[in-house]
């Protein structure tokens, strides 16, 4: 007894009806993905507990296992969320290698296959994919989403690619309205914390909007790499901050930009 086979147009209408499928699926997950973050930075009050759930949310979508929220501060970058066998909450980690080229002027998604990473602790470093996506808003990068996979596992299409570079906007928004100075005491207590500053200070003050390094500030302004750290410490010291992205923000927020 012989089968026939379905006509050549029914299997090319089969093949085209589960490509549809897939497509709407893997659209509707994205857009969970989207929703489910909004959702977490709109409800979550610790933003530690909306950090986690938004890289947990971050590593399902992608089927991947490990992964990190980075966000840079003065010296590294800084962990802010974590899963796996991966450095763990509030570990500096330097800016260096992949992190450094990722945290470039106009950097995209950094993926890459089958590497010893050292963003994992432990001894086996082996990683079939990693993917760096930096967390950058109004043209600023504050940090990076990192996701890794010991196994193989499919890399991002396209439009995964472009909504993770969109939930890594999310976050870089999130986390820079999380580093503005409470406004409770308004005008008159911002005023009396800038008055702390030395004229030297403040004009290192008012250069911190523009992002740059010490170096840069010190050939603007005349002085010593060494001076301009000194005065940046005793800024972030007298205006209650904790690093130079806060620094920045408050010096926007007060009229000065660089």
């Amino acid at each position: 007894m012989t089968t026939s086979l379905p006509p050549v147009d029914a299997l090319g209408s089969a093949k085209a009806t589960r490509s549809r499928y897939r497509h709407a699926e893997g659209s509707a997950a994205r857009l969970r993905l989207l929703t489910d973050t909004g959702i977490a930075l709109a409800n979550e009050r610790d933003s530690a507990a909306a950090m986690k759930a938004i890289l947990a949310k971050a590593l399902a979508f992608m089927s991947m296992h490990e992964g990190l929220l980075l966000y840079q501060q003065n010296d590294g970058l800084h962990v802010h969320a974590a899963q796996g066998t991966v450095p763990p909450i509030g570990a500096c980690l330097p800016i260096s290698g992949a992190l450094h080229k990722v945290l470039q002027e106009d950097a995209l998604p950094l993926i890459q296959h089958d590497l010893h990473s050292r963003l994992k602790i432990g001894r086996d470093k082996a990683v079939c994919l990693e993917i760096l996506v930096p967390l950058r808003y109004h043209g600023k990068y504050v940090g990076i989403l990192v996701l890794m996979s010991e196994r193989q596992v499919s890399p991002p299409a396209a439009d995964d690619l472009a909504v993770l570079q969109v939930l890594g906007t999310m976050c870089a928004a999130a986390y820079l309205a999380a580093s503005k100075p409470a406004s409770s005491t308004a005008a008159h207590g911002s005023a009396g914390k800038l008055k702390q500053l030395t004229s030297r200070e403040l004009q290192v003050f008012a250069l911190m909007p523009r992002g740059l390094t010490n170096a840069a500030l010190a050939q603007e302004l005349g002085i010593a790499a060494g001076t301009v750290k000194v005065h940046i410490e005793r800024i972030l010291h007298k205006l209650d901050l904790r690093d130079r992205t806060q620094a920045a923000v408050y010096a926007v927020d007060h009229g000065y930009g660089g």
